[in-house]
């Protein structure tokens, strides 16, 4: 009986969001929404990656803000999310990551994430409504 309380505590430690700490997420992977960000590396080449919101941060950091523009996407990415500051450190290297998100070993980082992973717990209990484009400019034929 005290080993089922114990998994059901531990179950609900895991599905709550606000309450998680480092220990509860190892080994655990998490989708997460997803962007599409355009980069413009030079006057030739553009390129197209489908990365996290918090990764866009540091692309405008390496190659300037007006270079990347960022473009909702419908998808999800799957990450660990105690494994994403050395991916993006292994991907970027430290010290770029560390300008971008602070020298603190990830710890800015992983609340970025659990904020992620808290707004898909809540957009889960929404119904999901279409977005409206606004036109802006530019004259209609008729």
């Amino acid at each position: 009986m005290q080993n089922t309380i114990n998994t059901i505590n531990t179950i609900n430690t895991i599905n709550n969001v606000d309450t998680m700490s480092n220990h509860a997420l190892i080994h655990s992977d998490f989708q997460i929404k997803e962007v599409e960000a355009v980069v413009r590396r030079d006057a030739f080449t553009t390129i197209h990656v489908h990365v996290p919101p918090y990764e866009t941060n540091i692309l405008r950091n390496l190659f300037g803000r007006e270079n990347v523009t960022v473009f909702e996407r419908v998808g999800k990415t799957t990450i660990t999310p105690e494994q994403e500051y050395d991916r993006l450190c292994a991907k970027y290297g430290h010290e770029v990551v560390a300008k971008v998100f602070g020298e603190d070993n990830g710890d800015r980082l992983m609340k970025i994430v659990q904020g992620l992973m808290a707004e898909k717990d809540q957009s889960q209990d929404k119904p999901v409504k279409p977005i409206e484009v606004e036109s802006k400019g530019g004259k209609k034929r008729s």
